[in-house]
């Protein structure tokens, strides 16, 4: 492969970029040899813009290129555009971007026509050639796109599965290999697991055979299946951002409110304070009166009602109207806008216009609706649609909170808790594991959020108890908790496993962070006086091994996640304890 002329990577599409010697950060550029509208994906830069030209030349004239697609604004991808425009010398040579790159491309003053991809329904046809343009939010700047050749079913995915690699490599070797190279350049540019998927969600829709990004390696189709995968679990931050809206300030605003929603419902706050936030965020820009919530209990003899209007909660003990509400709630596949009274409108007794949502459990299983009653002509379909349904996951996580508060107080809290608390530390003890680790495992997976723990364990606790006894070492266990409890955060969970043991939950953390958090109770604990009495001039100090798991170990069950973690504090016994294992 002679990498001074141009490659044809699929039918009529060539790569014209340059290797840049020295540079772990190659960046391509790509041509789609389309008569006279030919189209330059990501142009590049004043260092490479005369090997490209030249690879240009080598397939057809310059004054053939109509289009130039833009990703993002970077001058990486734009720099040469000026010596571009005037090689060129063509009136209707058009740059095509999208909107938010534009806000600041236009400062170049360039004199060429703007092709923004929303405003052109996210298509474009140059003669028989059709592009579809895909939107990745935040991979790795708010306006990203890929663009998608329906002909060779080839992506330009921009950023999007770039990496960074030693030597230049034109295509990837094996799908093992390109993901290490991958994961460095994602975890460092992309901003969350979250927006990463979604992306990945977007671009799945699409069969491929080909991506080309523009840094590191292309991808062939045996390769980018393998990869999507592994991708779909790196741990990378924030919540996608919104397809249709191209009002900033008011992105901006929703987007802290979804923040600050997820951040209280983390506080464990309740459902109320939840719904007040997001219904405060949403009337900057709609008249929303109220949330309404309906959800069956566990046993769907009752209808729990959530009214935000009331902040009250109320039961309607109906059976027959619990069927129907499951019943009329699995239609539901998405929120929608019911400007006339619908079924579930006449089961619960709601006359106004609404945006209705179902909400699921973890496993899937349909547990009633939610209301938003709103004033629907303050709404356009495709743009706050899509913003309205940013905001059911909160709404739905802090519902299913409280339901499960209202029902764990309807099977008696108290008798509850003495059931799962160990009595000497004070600490939820291994019957709790069963209730919550069950249920963060399986939102880990729903959600992909962070999940991690830490199994902590007393070094040389045998010969505390068999010198000092062991009301000392009841002492040691409960000063050990209480260490344990002060550096962890208030939705961590603690738990004393058995004996010397102790395990620590960790939700939304991934696994560097899960580590970190280790070290930092291993620390405390080793470096301060766990019993420590100036009159009996007595003090005593311990020290602790710690073995971290996650989420990210791809563990089948909670079991095989807590033997993880139980295995690497056993190692780090081996290796002389005081220490974590990660």
């Amino acid at each position: 492969m002679n990498l001074n002329n141009p490659i044809e990577i699929a039918e009529e599409i060539y790569w014209v970029g340059s290797e840049l010697k020295n540079d772990k950060f190659q960046c391509h550029v790509y041509f789609i040899n389309n008569d006279d509208e030919s189209i330059l994906l990501d142009p590049g830069s004043r260092l490479t813009y005369p090997i490209v030209k030249s690879k240009i030349k080598k397939i057809t004239n310059l004054k053939n290129i109509k289009y130039l697609i833009c990703h993002h604004q970077d001058p990486d991808i734009v720099a040469c555009v000026d010596d571009l425009i005037e090689d060129i010398n063509r009136d209707d040579l058009t740059i095509i971007t999208h909107w938010r790159a534009w806000a600041l491309l236009k400062h170049y003053d360039w004199k060429i026509k703007l092709y923004e991809v929303e405003e052109n329904g996210w298509k474009l046809k140059a003669l028989n050639r059709r592009l579809e343009f895909i939107f990745t939010p935040y991979l790795h700047f708010p306006g990203a796109f890929c663009t998608y050749d329906t002909k060779t079913e080839t992506l330009f995915s921009s950023d999007l599965f770039g990496g960074f690699t030693e030597e230049f490599e034109l295509f990837a070797k094996s799908a093992e290999d390109y993901y290490e190279k991958l994961k460095v350049f994602h975890q460092h540019y992309m901003p969350s697991s979250t927006i990463l998927n979604h992306g990945l969600d977007n671009i799945e829709k699409y069969p491929l055979k080909l991506i080309a990004p523009q840094h590191g390696s292309i991808i062939k189709e045996e390769f980018i299946k393998p990869i999507i995968k592994k991708m779909r679990n790196m741990e990378c931050g924030i919540f996608q951002n919104f397809k249709y809206t191209q009002n900033i300030v008011k992105l901006s605003k929703l987007n802290s409110a979804l923040e600050e929603a997820i951040k209280i419902i983390a506080l464990q706050e309740s459902f109320f304070n939840v719904v007040h936030k997001i219904t405060k965020a949403l009337n900057q820009f709609y008249r929303i009166e109220s949330i309404k919530v309906f959800l069956s209990d566990d046993y769907e003899q009752n209808i729990i009602v959530l009214d935000s209007e009331t902040d009250r909660v109320d039961f309607i003990e109906d059976k027959d109207k619990v069927r129907m509400l499951l019943n009329s709630s699995s239609y539901l596949k998405e929120g929608a806008v019911f400007y006339e009274p619908s079924i579930l409108h006449s089961l619960l007794n709601i006359k106004d216009p609404a945006y209705i949502f179902p909400i699921l459990d973890s496993d899937e299983k349909y547990l009633g609706v939610c209301f938003m009653i709103l004033n629907p002509t303050q709404i356009k379909i495709s743009e706050d649609l899509e913003i309205l349904s940013k905001f059911e996951t909160p709404i739905a996580m802090a519902s299913l909170k409280e339901r499960q508060l209202l029902c764990l107080k309807k099977k008696n809290i108290e008798l509850f808790k003495e059931t799962i608390t160990d009595p000497l530390t004070e600490l939820f003890n291994r019957r709790y594991i069963e209730l919550f680790l069950c249920r963060e495992f399986k939102r880990a997976h729903r959600f992909r959020h962070g999940l991690s723990l830490l199994m902590i364990d007393i070094d040389d606790f045998k010969k505390v108890n068999d010198t000092y006894g062991h009301d000392t070492g009841d002492r040691v266990l409960k000063k050990i908790a209480e260490t344990i409890k002060d550096n962890i955060r208030s939705v961590d969970i603690a738990v004393r496993f058995g004996g010397e043991e102790f395990l620590v939950i960790l939700p939304n953390t991934n696994k560097n962070e899960a580590y970190h958090v280790a070290k930092r109770i291993k620390e405390s604990i080793e470096n301060g006086k766990i019993l420590y009495d100036a009159k009996k001039d007595f003090s005593l100090c311990c020290t602790v091994s710690i073995g971290v798991s996650s989420i990210e170990d791809n563990p089948k069950d909670i079991e095989e996640l807590i033997r993880i973690a139980d295995k690497r504090m056993y190692q780090a016994k081996a290796e002389g304890k005081n220490r974590v294992i990660g």
